[in-house]
């Protein structure tokens, strides 16, 4: 019995520490394991990962709600609110950090 409590709460423990030892999006980027796309979203940079897909994921479901509640408010295509954020998006990057270039290549700041 005792060592199914403690099998039992090792997997409780595991279950509430995953999500807290996520990578965040500063860290991806400061890694170079993602960088901003030319299309307005982030991007797996190199070699994916579980936890990198999830992240992109995540992080690229956000600005396609906020792109649209944008390009709505404005009468304008997602698209073009998209391309504004890529522009603006690289300019805040900080040096050695990934982007797309117009020809769709990695370039590091």
């Amino acid at each position: 019995m005792k060592r199914l409590t403690k099998q039992l709460l090792l997997i409780i423990g595991l279950v509430i520490a995953l999500p807290a030892m996520a990578i965040t999006l500063d860290e991806a980027r400061s890694q170079g394991l993602v960088g901003e796309a030319n299309s307005g979203y982030i991007a797996v940079v190199d070699q994916s990962s579980a936890e990198l897909e999830r992240l992109v994921a995540e992080v690229n479901g956000k600005r396609k709600r906020e792109y649209a509640a944008i390009a709505k408010r404005n009468g304008i295509d997602i698209a073009q609110v998209a391309a504004r954020a890529a522009e603006k998006l690289e300019a805040r990057l900080k040096p050695g950090e990934f982007y797309q270039d117009n020809l769709g290549r990695w370039v590091q700041k």
